[in-house]
């Protein structure tokens, strides 16, 4: 579970910002919105707004930053760095710093990277248990460009880290154990595995593979499929590979492939194209057999027939792309999506957001927005649940909706649009 996260000179944020998922315990309102399964209450929900160029997109990209540092040892060496520091400034020396505070494994931990502009100590990095604001916080590690305290070897650790200056010690301490801490490992594993990042440009080539493995996946998605009114039934057809491939007009297309693909056990072949997993070719009983999704569509008179993921529309597709990440929410996981509503319409994401926050969540799911209509805290949403990105002098600032006086009564839809909390784009008179 995330708590806050705090960050400066990186992207379009220039001064320090802030983000947190903490409820204002004066709101009494939908307080199945809360997860008060741990020593602090936090938010299960979370929607962001802000003008095009805001800064909205780019704060989900401080968090894919942090992320691919903690997780990618070769990360900043694929990157040009100078492109994530703030460039609205005539002269920038000062580092980019990002601190975020997180739940998992019973442990609330504090992790913090500053990066340099030079080579010379590009990194600082520290990691500490929390001791959220009832005792001294317990320091794990503290980094300074090539020296680390406390490790088991201090003299490997500063070698290993002048071979490796640009990585983080999470990373390194997966293959070399210079700090002999399992909370190290806690911590990548929160990372890698539990704080999951979906942009508009995401794909899951894999799709059909994950919904056929997992029925409880698959369960989820014809639920909230069926409630959206969007198909009758979604399932994962398998054919025997000649059968299949004798109703196919781009046989040779395929046959050529196979022959460059290795198919086993334990591998497969997915066919990907216009962002859709159009089929899956794998191997069952040491036959090879194709999966495909199939929707159960409803016609004239109640017909109903079988139709693949080509005929369905883009917003179908884009929403079955979201519904692993949905499902990893109620799981538990930390979920940040993107525009959520790309390519649907929006009384499908209001009543898909309904469906959700209504049901019980383990996770948390954070959107980035420009839907108005969700912005309704009779039906759907608390106040401190939004959030808003807007720039000032080039620099985006965020703020929350709780910052301001709002009645439980109030209709903050309307508010927002006549530009009562910001956020909200400054056109000039177009003659």
């Amino acid at each position: 579970m995330l708590l806050r996260v705090s960050f400066q000179n990186i992207l379009s944020f220039y001064r320090q910002s802030f983000f947190d998922m903490f409820p204002n315990p004066k709101r009494e309102i939908f307080p199945n919105h809360i997860n008060e399964t741990g020593q602090i209450p936090l938010l299960k929900h979370t929607l962001i707004y802000g003008a095009n160029g805001a800064g909205k997109s780019n704060f989900v990209k401080v968090l894919q930053f942090l992320k691919s540092f903690v997780i990618d040892g070769n990360f900043l060496d694929k990157i040009d760095l100078k492109d994530f520091f703030f460039q609205l400034v005539k002269t920038n020396k000062e580092p980019i710093k990002i601190e975020i505070e997180f739940f998992t494994n019973g442990k609330y931990y504090i992790y913090g990277v500053e990066i340099q502009h030079s080579q010379k100590n590009l990194i600082n990095e520290y990691l500490r248990l929390s001791g959220i604001g009832e005792k001294e916080d317990e320091t794990i590690f503290e980094r300074n460009g090539n020296h680390v305290s406390p490790s088991t070897d201090s003299k490997l650790s500063e070698q290993l880290l002048k071979k490796n200056q640009n990585s983080s010690i999470i990373c390194l301490n997966k293959q070399y154990p210079v700090i002999n801490d399992d909370n190290l490992s806690k911590v990548y594993n929160w990372f890698r595995n539990e704080l999951k990042i979906v942009t508009i440009n995401t794909q899951t080539p894999f799709l059909i593979d994950m919904m056929s493995k997992n029925k409880h996946l698959l369960d989820f998605a014809n639920k909230l499929l069926l409630n959206l009114n969007i198909t009758e039934s979604l399932k994962v057809s398998e054919t025997p590979i000649d059968k299949w491939m004798s109703d196919q007009k781009n046989k040779n297309e395929i046959q050529q492939i196979l022959q460059r693909t290795s198919i086993t056990d334990h591998s497969g072949l997915s066919a990907f194209s216009n962002n859709r997993n159009n089929f899956n070719i794998t191997m069952k009983n040491g036959e090879q057999i194709v999966q495909e999704f199939m929707f159960e569509q409803l016609g004239v008179g109640g017909y109903k027939k079988k139709m693949d993921i080509t005929r369905q529309s883009d917003g179908t597709v884009r929403l079955l792309t979201l519904i692993p990440a949905l499902y990893d929410a109620s799981k538990g996981n930390v979920i940040v999506i993107d525009e959520i509503e790309n390519s649907m319409h929006p009384m499908l994401i209001y009543k898909l957001l309904k469906y959700f926050f209504n049901n019980e969540s383990k996770g948390q799911l954070i959107c980035t927005t420009h839907l108005t209509m969700l912005q309704d805290q009779q039906e759907l949403v608390r106040p401190d649940e939004l959030w808003m990105v807007e720039k000032e002098s080039g620099n985006s600032i965020m703020r929350s909706f709780n910052d301001y006086k709002i009645h439980n009564t109030m209709n903050i839809r309307k508010g927002y649009e006549e530009g009562r909390y910001g956020g909200v784009p400054r056109i000039s008179n177009i003659e």
